[in-house]
């Protein structure tokens, strides 16, 4: 089957180059209209332009697509407000929202970090997927296939440096939860991506260490994990036929690969020597499950191991 997004509208945050520029063209091109937001700010959230954004809608337009770019910021819930309302006057509807924008962490350990440094991580990468999500909302649920991608990342498991970073990220994964919960009743479906691909996030220095590491050759990473490889698994996650509502995926490379939370069988006991003496079975992931929600989780728990654990929904 070919994806066809003919009829529908896109909101891609975070758009103006790399990753979201990719997603944006690449809904435009397969028939959607697009509001491109950026606010054309460096790599941590300084300053604005206009041109950024521009540029890729004009691109987008150039290529017979159509497209309208916003200048706003995801961290003010006026900024968001402001591109949904885009969509709504442009086009009538709004059916996609890509959650992309986003800013790098400095690097510095928990001690060192000033509050204006959190602030500005979890204003921008968590605040503003959920500022822009309030005010798509309830356009999305008019949508006979609404659809969001909001975008998580690998560093969730650890990455030096990346504290505030992922931290926002992990936070992404539990909203990315719930608002599926919350879905009930309506065509919205919402997953979160860790991507991994060629981006103005992934720096010359990130790149070399990247090949460095893996013994590849220079310029490996920027040839193979492309901009574009990414946005092939965020067009799949955004067409109507996406059946997924909560999951998680790791797409990069051309791969796209399900990533989940689980729980080991675990063990039972009365006293804290008891847990030592079977820590095998408390760590080890021989037999797992996979809750698909809070209950779920807590079920072992309650059995106490009366029951079989394993019929916990995968």
């Amino acid at each position: 089957m070919t994806l066809d997004f003919k009829g529908k509208v896109a909101l891609v945050t975070g758009a103006g180059n790399g990753l979201g520029r990719a997603y944006a063209q690449g809904l435009a091109a397969r028939g959607a209209a697009v509001i491109v937001n950026d606010l054309g700010g460096d790599l941590r959230g300084d300053g604005e332009s206009a041109a950024v954004a521009d540029a890729v809608a004009d691109a987008i337009r150039a290529a017979s697509g159509v497209a309208r770019a916003v200048l706003a910021s995801v961290a003010s819930a006026d900024g968001a407000r402001a591109m949904v309302q885009r969509a709504i006057d442009e086009f009538g509807q709004l059916d996609i929202v890509v959650n992309n924008a986003g800013i790098v962490p400095n690097g510095q350990g928990i001690a060192e970090l000033r509050d204006e440094e959190w602030d500005r991580m979890l204003g921008v990468n968590l605040r503003g997927c959920i500022n822009v999500l309030r005010a798509a909302w309830p356009h999305l649920e008019r949508s006979p296939a609404g659809r969001v991608v909001n975008t998580s990342s690998s560093t969730v498991v650890g990455l030096p440096g990346a504290l505030t970073y992922a931290t926002a990220k992990a936070a992404i994964l539990g909203l990315t939860k719930n608002l599926a919960l919350a879905t009930e009743g309506t065509a919205i479906k919402v997953n979160a991506i860790w991507p991994f691909g060629s981006s103005r996030m992934s720096s010359t220095d990130f790149a070399a260490m990247f090949e460095a590491k893996y013994g590849l050759e220079s310029g490996h990473f920027n040839k193979t994990l492309t901009a574009d490889a990414v946005a092939n698994g965020v067009l799949v996650l955004c067409h109507e036929s996406a059946p997924s509502n909560g999951e998680i995926f790791a797409v990069g490379g051309g791969r796209m690969a399900r990533v989940f939370i689980a729980a080991t069988r675990g063990a039972w006991a009365a006293t804290p020597e008891g847990f030592i003496e079977q820590w095998t079975e408390v760590f080890e992931p021989d037999a797992f499950a996979i809750p698909g929600h809070a209950l779920a989780a807590e079920e072992a728990n309650i059995s106490a191991g009366r029951v079989d654990w394993l019929s916990v929904q995968r």
